[in-house]
């Protein structure tokens, strides 16, 4: 049992939020993980969360936004999450379910026709292709088994992805769908996992289905009413100081990608992008670590934060439940736009994603009621290992 000593609250861009310093859990290890890689130069900067039940453990930041003018990083500052922008369209998506505006085995083309003349490869190497033998369904793209994927594999479907240019796609929506949708699936839907495109689609559906915009509608039905307010698809000039420099250690030296005087993430994007970003995570959502700790919290209580309702709690089941079956997604399970880890018994035990190349990343125990977040302004995905690292030292830290 964690017992609670003593307990600071913090006023982070107006929400309150409860962190509680216990004696009892020495995060120190993980701590100085951080430290030393930002005393070393390796990593720039780092902010880590880690909450249980109702009550934030652990906040801290490390290093810094900007090391040339020595800005430290801190829980204000913003930072571009990629692929955990995901979550927002599934939940987009999962809410317009509920309200009954398709079902989530009704195939896409139903909303979207240009899918219905799309063909499927009869061999990955091959340009040779078929009729579909199954039809997408919405399901299928929230779960990445649609046959859609990333222009970073080595089927033909991927080589035309990178050729019609999907790596920079900086054009409307609806050119993005009668791109991809003149492109074969790389699979038969239903028969595989495969992380691509997928969300983006789901986000053209979204406007397609309200006839509104993405972003507007992400802030309409998500972030204005969880008080999201430092969450969207850039930063505008009255918060650009708060958004990070964006830095890659490479051959042994951290250099500036994205300097925030001068950063892309203060323009709002032409082509708003569902899946977090097209490649780069420009066009995906931007956000700081206490707006997303609302949105995880909000997951973790099934659905409602504040009293503030954003979907039912059947639908969050649906979302975190292993919807792949048998089928691997990096070695473990997938849900509706999150990472699953079941137990043997196959109940959910967590839920789990990150957002590249800055390693982003987040988790949510529904055993032990955990969450865990991490942001990091430094590029490559995976580098040093240390998204794993923290979720390690954050848990050895919670159970000793």
């Amino acid at each position: 049992m964690i017992k609670i000593k003593t307990a600071l609250v913090l006023l982070i861009f107006g929400v309150n939020l409860q962190v509680c310093i216990s004696q009892d859990i020495n995060f120190s290890t993980l701590d100085n993980y951080f430290i030393e890689n930002v005393d070393n130069g390796k990593i720039a900067g780092a902010i880590t969360l880690i909450a249980k039940s109702d009550e934030i453990l652990h906040l801290k930041s490390y290093g810094y936004s900007d090391i040339e003018n020595a800005v430290s990083i801190n829980t204000e500052t913003l930072i571009p999450i990629a692929s955990m922008t995901k979550i927002m369209t599934t939940i987009a998506i999962l809410q317009l379910y509920e309200k009954g505006e398709f079902l989530l085995d009704d195939p896409i083309e139903n909303y979207i026709p240009e899918f219905k003349k799309v063909r499927v490869l009869t061999k990955p190497d091959s340009s040779s292709s078929e009729a579909l033998t199954i039809k997408p369904t919405i399901r299928d793209f929230l779960r990445h088994t649609s046959g859609i994927v990333y222009s970073d594999g080595e089927s033909y479907t991927d080589k035309l992805y990178l050729k019609a240019g999907f790596r920079q796609w900086n054009k409307p929506l609806e050119d993005f769908i009668s791109a991809i949708t003149e492109i074969p699936l790389a699979f038969q839907p239903n028969k595989k996992w495969n992380y691509g495109y997928s969300h983006d689609v789901l986000g053209f559906l979204v406007e397609k289905v309200t006839g509104t915009p993405l972003n507007q509608y992400f802030k309409s039905t998500i972030f204005n009413p969880l008080n999201m307010k430092n969450t969207d698809f850039y930063v505008p000039k009255n918060k650009s100081n708060k958004l990070s420099n964006l830095y890659r250690y490479e051959k042994g030296k951290l250099i500036v990608e994205d300097h925030r005087d001068s950063s892309i993430y203060n323009t709002l994007p032409s082509a708003i992008s569902g899946g977090g970003g097209w490649w780069s995570p420009y066009g995906g959502v931007v956000t700081s670590i206490d707006d997303f700790y609302i949105l995880a919290k909000m997951l973790l209580n099934f659905g409602s934060y504040n009293n503030t309702a954003i979907l039912k709690p059947e639908t969050v089941r649906l979302m975190i439940a292993n919807q792949i079956g048998g089928l691997d997604a990096y070695g473990n399970k997938y849900g509706l736009g999150v990472g699953v880890e079941i137990t043997d018994n196959g109940d959910t035990k967590e839920i789990f994603w990150a957002g590249g190349p800055y390693n982003s990343y987040f988790w949510i125990d529904y055993e032990k009621e955990i969450i865990g977040i991490m942001y990091t302004n430094t590029a490559p995905l995976g580098h040093l290992g240390m998204m794993n690292t923290y979720k390690e030292l954050a848990e050895d830290a919670l159970n000793n």
